[in-house]
């Protein structure tokens, strides 16, 4: 005891002597001092400074470490137990310019195990998710941004770019919107995405177009390939892919695309634009050639019978379009 009471003392000492405008300890405060260090639990008011590194606990043995906020329940945890760093009642606020990324995972390595292991960043899981009760508007993420640069470039709000060079499937960007059991009548919007464009403003512009790509659009999807790649001749390609798997009652009305217009009058329902053009305008494969809007009928026209028809439905009144084999008379 004689030994470490020394060596308490004299680091005491030590530490002091590197403090500027130290606080002098009368010889009650020195006593309760130095058996904090001796038990291991030393609490000191006043301001206190470390000039050097600060190193607690060793590695595989470490200790909690908490900094309290202004607000009751605020705080700051080094949870040694949890191996994490945690916020309570309190928020992480960045500020001032950032000339490098505010948040690098660059060198992180996760060990991925599946929809509920280690994430980069997770809140809640698929059985156990981040709930709100409240009516105002809330979401996971809420992001504002403003640029008045000119040139040629562009930024973006989000990228993710998502590799891969073995048998595993991608999805950069994957969202799930379920409607879970209701004691009232549910929601009047359910969307999976939401991607709106606009001029705002009396004043706003959109320039010229230069080139295939420039324009206003809510969303661009497209599929590509280069000289030598290949797609097998069992798969399929397309640049949307839209499925309607509704096996429930729907009273309303039900598509699988859904078409609105408003303000100015557009110049078509579709504009198409191509340097190859198309084989042709639909495909109906084996399993719907046979099936509705594709009808067996046979309208009469003045030169002669077709070779069947499409359903077409013009407020409520069913109409036939009829087609014809290529070749047929």
């Amino acid at each position: 005891m004689k030994t470490k009471l020394i060596l308490i003392v004299t680091a005491l000492l030590l530490s002091f002597s590197s403090v500027a405008n130290a606080q002098i300890l009368n010889a009650a405060e020195m006593s309760a001092y130095i058996i904090g260090l001796i038990n291991g639990d030393v609490t000191r008011t006043g301001t206190q400074q470390l000039n050097g590194t600060f190193t607690m606990g060793v590695d595989d043995t470490g200790y909690d470490f908490k900094l309290f906020g202004a607000t009751s329940g605020a705080y700051l945890l080094w949870d040694e137990s949890d191996d994490g760093l945690e916020l309570n009642a309190a928020q992480l606020d960045f500020t001032g310019t950032h000339t490098s990324d505010a948040i690098d995972f660059t060198n992180t390595t996760i060990n991925f195990t599946g929809s509920s292991g280690p994430a980069y960043i997770r809140a809640g899981t698929y059985g156990t998710p981040v709930t709100n009760a409240d009516e105002d508007q809330s979401g996971m993420f809420r992001m504002y941004w403003e640029t008045s640069a000119d040139g040629s470039s562009y930024d973006r709000g989000l990228f993710i770019c998502l590799k891969t060079t073995g048998t595993k499937a991608i999805f950069p960007i994957s969202g799930l919107a379920e409607v879970l059991a209701q004691s009232g009548v549910g929601p009047t919007k359910a969307m999976a995405g939401q991607f709106i464009v606009g001029l705002h403003t009396p004043t706003s512009k959109l320039a010229a177009s230069t080139g295939t790509t420039d324009g206003m659009f809510a969303s661009w999807f497209k599929v590509y390939s280069v000289s030598g790649s290949v797609a097998a001749s069992t798969s399929r390609v397309a640049a949307i892919w839209l499925d309607n798997s509704m096996g429930g009652t729907v009273s309303g009305e039900h598509y699988s695309a859904f078409i609105t217009s408003g303000g100015i009058k557009a110049d078509a329902v579709f504009g198409l634009e191509t340097g190859s053009g198309w084989s042709s305008l639909f495909y109906f494969d084996e399993t719907a050639y046979d099936q509705d809007p594709v009808s067996t009928v046979t309208p009469a026209t003045q030169s002669n019978d077709s070779d069947g028809s499409l359903i077409i439905n013009l407020n409520g009144t069913l109409y036939y379009i009829p087609y014809f084999g290529i070749g047929a008379d």
